[in-house]
This record gives structure tokens, C-alpha cells and sequence, in this order.
């Protein structure tokens, strides 16, 4: 879960060739991104003031994929101790398999964010027959829309909403991009749902469980002409409209320069936008 840094989580490449729903994301890859290698040896922008503590904020390879803390796509933001898979590495982080709560914020459970769907809602089933995960406890028409129609609460809405990553709903599925096809894909990637889902596995079913986006929830909409850069996007696999730059979710705002984010966010590597860290809630 990761900026997204990602997560918070951040969890962002989102498209440079064809999304898996088969809609053009962008244009041609390019090199490094939010979730890109260390650029002439440099560290990510959040090195410059010290290393932190947890695999997500120490400086280090520490899965030896080429990419450190907020430059791994796998990283959802400082407080992430987990840099070789979506799973945040926080205690009691979305242990439920059933019920889905903010993926966001470092704990199980809707108590203090207001969101609870359940996990077929996430994986898109339309009918009580398509869910495989606790079917006896499912309703379709329970799931906040595009699948049903009972909405989301305000709550959720107004405190997880601004944690989600670019490219994320509040309930972690995210589209996540292969840096080497280009390829993108909605991944749940909740450990709890997509255990072995990691970014080198993305185009594996089996592995990333293929997901239904909430909307209203998060800042799920990015690639394409957005000009908002999902979870493993270079800013060279947008559209030229977007004459290299990159546009902000809702709700966040550009990475001051030579300041820092406002308290309560981190700057995202990838997306250059101020987001929410996980597990400050």
C-alpha cells in the first residue's frame, strides 16, 4: 500500500501503453518515476534531511530491487516498514478478509474512519454468485456504487479520502503500472486479499486480485489525460498536453520548493504532491 513515498502509501505507472480495461493511459515509457530507480546515484528527496527508521524512510535498497523508500512503488509512505510488498509492515493493518475498512490508515477495523465494505465489493462482484470471500455475508446492492447503491459514508469519505495515494481508492485498489510493458492494472492490493501482490506481479490474476474502484473515495483517477501520475508512471509516459508536468489530486497540493509539506503529509517522490502519511490516525 504505497505512494504512492506512495501510500502514504504511495503508493503511481500508470499508463503508458494499455490499461487492462483496455482504455489508453498515456503515451511512451520513459525513465525514472515515483516508483523509479535512484536517479545518477541520488536519493529520494526525502534522504536530504536524514534517514528515519523504517524500511520505507532508512535510504536503503532494502528488498534490492533498484528502488529506495519513496522511489519503490511498494512504499506507501515513511511510516511503511514494508518495502518489498504492499503490505504496510504496521501492526493490526488491515487483518480483516472479509470486511474492508481505509487501507490508509494503519489499522483494522471502521471505527475511527467510518469505511467498511465488504471485500466483494472490492473485487467487483455483481451478484452473490461471484463472490468467493464470505458469500453468505454479502449483498451487492450493499456496495457503494459503481456496484451497488449505498453510498459511503461522509466520514470515510472526508478522513481516508485524503490519505489515498494517486491512483488509489480508500480501500487500497490502485492502479499500479509495469514499468517495463507499460501495462496497467486495479490491483487490490490489501496483503489480506492479494497476499503474494507485489509490483513484479501485477499482471498476474492470481497473484494481484483484479479490483473495482470506489470513485467517490480516494484519488483513484490518474494516467491518461489527467495528467496525474499513478503508481509507477513516469512523467515522459504522459500525454505532450501535459508538457511534462504533473497535475495534483484533489484535495493535495504540489510539493513546496526548498520547504517542507504541511504537518501531516510527506511529499510523494512520484506524484511531486503533498500526501497524507498512513498511520498518523
Amino acid at each position: 500500500m504505497k505512494t504512492l513515498a506512495c501510500v502514504i502509501l504511495v503508493l503511481a505507472v500508470a499508463c503508458g501503453g494499455k490499461h487492462n480495461n483496455g482504455d489508453d493511459q498515456g503515451d511512451d515509457a520513459g525513465g525514472d518515476d515515483g516508483g523509479g530507480p535512484v536517479v545518477d546515484g541520488a536519493l529520494p528527496p526525502a534522504c536530504v534531511n536524514g534517514a528515519g527508521t523504517t524500511q520505507c524512510s532508512d535510504c536503503v535498497d532494502n528488498d534490492n530491487d533498484g528502488f529506495i523508500d519513496s522511489y519503490d512503488v511498494e512504499c506507501t509512505g515513511p511510516l511503511d516498514n514494508d518495502e518489498a510488498s504492499f503490505a504496510t509492515g504496521i501492526s493490526g493493518d488491515n487483518k480483516d478478509a472479509v470486511n474492508q475498512d481505509c487501507f490508509f490508515d494503519g489499522n483494522s477495523g471502521a471505527g475511527n474512519d467510518g469505511c467498511n465494505i465488504h471485500v466483494c465489493c472490492l473485487l467487483g462482484a455483481k451478484t452473490v454468485q461471484e463472490c468467493t470471500i464470505g458469500a453468505n455475508q454479502y449483498n451487492p446492492a450493499d456496495c457503494p456504487p459503481p456496484i451497488g447503491t449505498k453510498p459511503l459514508s461522509q466520514m470515510c469519505i472526508d478522513v481516508c479520502g485524503r490519505l489515498a495515494p494517486p491512483g488509489c481508492d480508500c480501500f487500497g485498489c490502485c492502479t499500479i503500472c509495469d514499468p517495463t510493458t507499460n501495462l496497467c492494472y486495479d490491483v487490490a492490493t490489501n496483503p489480506i486479499t492479494s497476499p503474494e501482490c507485489t509490483q513484479a506481479t501485477i499482471s498476474d490474476p492470481t497473484k494481484c486480485k483484479p479490483c473495482t474502484k470506489v470513485p467517490s473515495c480516494g484519488s483513484s483517477t490518474c494516467g491518461g489525460m489527467t495528467c496525474i501520475l499513478c503508481p509507477g508512471q513516469d512523467p515522459n509516459d504522459l500525454p505532450a498536453s501535459c508538457n511534462g508536468s504533473t497535475q495534483c489530486p484533489t484535495g493535495s497540493t504540489a510539493c513546496p520548493l526548498g520547504t517542507e509539506c504541511p504537518t501531516g503529509t510527506y511529499c510523494d517522490a512520484g506524484s511531486k504532491c503533498c500526501v497524507g502519511i498512513i498511520g498518523l490516525l
